[in-house]
């Protein structure tokens, strides 16, 4: 299955905000309407027009010098990039710049002036991602001691869901892919060392879960429950998306072309895509299902507030906490059977490659 039309140019600088819904064109196939899936449906909306004012305001910001901003590149990752925002999501601001064009006060400079220019309209956390990152970090040391939780967690989400804001945002992306596929030695077969990266991510997030609820006391329950679902699936999909590339690739260049230009899809459309080609993309269905109730509960700042301030103990006692629990739960059989798909299908290389 080719990717759903609007998505093939969705990074383009030119990108409309009112394009047909990706997730829109996957509904017949999984047996689903609209009506079924609305908060997948609204957050898509209102994600595009979020980044559609994300890149107008930078445009205004850089067109009149467009030569100082050729180094840099800003992307929107987290709920933003993967189209699942709401009015109640802020805006994960990733900058990164080439330290062989720019220096690193230029660049903080020039990301300081990014941030002005969102700051009537956006709420821009300083967390993660409070400072310019230069882009050889992510690329020259992959697995290496300079490897740190912060370039690895950089070069996963710009991969899978990083939205051009402005500047280079293709180049910077090719950066990092080419990064693994032009190794001579450390590649892998079916290019593993990214799937392989892409894992690692995945379990530094349960971990870095457990660090913050129990050793820095942040709140919980929102965190598990985003794990338990949009991550869950995330790491699903990349895992369905390499098992698609080995059966229905053959050639290892041709492979990298179809990975680099599928990667960045949302979970959904690249787990989708996946069994859609291996002939069943009804077991997408319930994934739809259950993301859509997540999706629609975050969205309710009033529920929101309740998942920050319940105590764990108190968990079994909270109405909304015991269907969002439940909710994941059907997500895991969901994703159960997607994954025994999979095994029977690509045994030998999820044994090899996704499991040993």
């Amino acid at each position: 299955m080719g990717p759903p039309k609007h998505m093939r140019s969705s990074s383009s600088p030119n990108a409309a905000a009112a394009v047909p819904s990706a997730f829109a064109e996957c509904l017949p196939d999984v047996g689903l309407t609209p009506a079924q899936v609305p908060a997948i449906l609204t957050a898509e909306r209102f994600s595009r027009r979020q980044l559609q004012l994300a890149r107008a305001r930078l445009a205004a910001l850089t067109q009149p010098e467009p030569d100082s901003w050729r180094a840099t590149a800003t992307f929107a990752f987290g709920s933003l990039g993967r189209l699942e925002a709401s009015p109640e999501s802020d805006l994960d601001l990733a900058f990164l710049y080439d330290g062989a064009r720019v220096g690193r006060a230029a660049a903080e400079a020039q990301r300081e002036r990014v941030l002005a220019s969102l700051a009537e309209s956006f709420d821009v956390p300083q967390k993660t991602f409070a400072q310019a990152v230069d882009l050889r970090s992510l690329t020259d040391n992959i697995g290496g001691h300079a490897d740190t939780n912060e370039t690895l967690t950089y070069r996963a989400l710009l991969l899978t869901e990083g939205a051009w804001l402005g500047g280079a945002g293709r180049a910077t992306k090719r950066a990092v892919f080419r990064a693994y596929a032009d190794a001579q030695i450390s590649r892998g077969r079916f290019l593993t060392s990214l799937g392989n990266d892409l894992h690692r991510y995945y379990r530094t997030l349960c971990m870095d879960y457990r660090h913050k609820v129990e050793a820095l006391d942040k709140s919980w329950a929102i965190r598990v429950l985003k794990l338990r679902h949009s991550r869950k699936l995330w790491h699903l999909a990349n895992l369905a998306l390499q098992c698609w590339a080995v059966d229905a690739i053959d050639d290892d260049a041709s492979r990298d072309v179809a990975l680099a230009s599928r990667v960045g899809w949302p979970s959904l459309l690249r787990l989708f895509g996946a069994l859609d080609h291996f002939g069943a993309p009804e077991l997408a269905r319930e994934p739809f299902l259950c993301f859509d109730r997540f999706l629609a509960a975050l969205a309710n700042a009033e529920v929101r507030e309740q998942l920050r301030v319940l105590d764990y103990e108190e968990r079994d006692t909270s109405p909304i906490y015991r269907e969002l629990h439940d909710n994941a739960a059907c997500l895991d059989d969901a994703a159960a059977a997607v994954v025994e798909l999979l095994f029977e299908r690509c045994r030998a290389f999820m044994v090899r490659f996704c499991i040993l």
